[in-house]
This record gives structure tokens, C-alpha cells and sequence, in this order.
């Protein structure tokens, strides 16, 4: 017997505890069936509505959808939901660089869900 495979009783053993919900690349896999219709919404926003208006329709970095898809797998369905009404919020016409998100060199806002700060 393998003791790398099989404990001290014989038996066989899963894989460790950490490891449990991985992917092969060493992503984690997501489980919460809220957040994976949230995440599939998105997905099909950007598959097939957010395409036709063109690449350079949002005026952030990374783009709302992008944003979203971050803010959920980082902070999960609720506090997710809650950024990406902010960010929907901001995201206007009149928007101009400040302390809150810089302006990048392509003319694009940089905003994160990392330095939202409603949720610090």
C-alpha cells in the first residue's frame, strides 16, 4: 500500500482540506448557487448585450461588468450586489478623475473593487 494514498488504517484519503474546491490551475471553485446566477448574468451580459455597443462603451477601467464579476467572487453575492449599485451609481457622463479612481492614459477612469471605499 501507497502511504501517500492510503492513512495508517487504510483507508483512502481525499484530497487535503484547502485543497478541496480547486480547479487544476489552482483556482478557487465557486459554490454558492446565488453568486453563480450573478455571475452567469453578467457573463451573459457581456456575451451578448454588452458586445454589440462596441469595447469602449464604459468610461472605467476595468469595465462595470468586469468590475461586478470581481466585486462578487472578492466579497461574495450581498456585499457584491451592494458595490456594484455603487459603481452603476457613478458611472455617468460627468464623471472626472479625482482621489477616488485616476485617470489612465487611454482617457479611461481607473476604479477597482479593491479601492471602493464604501465597504472599508
Amino acid at each position: 500500500m501507497n502511504p501517500a494514498v492510503f492513512g495508517s488504517q487504510g483507508m483512502m484519503k481525499g484530497p487535503p482540506r484547502e485543497q478541496a474546491h480547486r480547479t487544476e490551475a489552482g483556482r478557487n471553485l465557486e459554490t454558492s448557487a446565488v453568486n453563480l446566477a450573478f455571475l452567469g448574468a453578467i457573463g451573459f451580459y457581456q456575451k451578448r448585450i454588452s458586445s454589440i455597443g462596441g469595447p469602449d462603451r464604459c468610461g472605467f477601467r476595468p469595465s462595470c461588468s468586469a468590475y461586478g464579476v470581481m466585486a462578487l467572487k472578492e466579497q461574495g453575492p450581498l456585499v457584491g450586489l451592494m458595490m456594484i449599485g455603487d459603481r452603476q451609481i457613478r458611472c455617468h457622463i460627468w464623471k472626472k478623475s479625482g482621489p477616488d479612481y485616476s485617470l489612465l492614459p487611454n482617457g479611461k477612469l481607473f476604479d477597482p473593487p479593491s479601492k471602493n471605499l464604501v465597504f472599508d
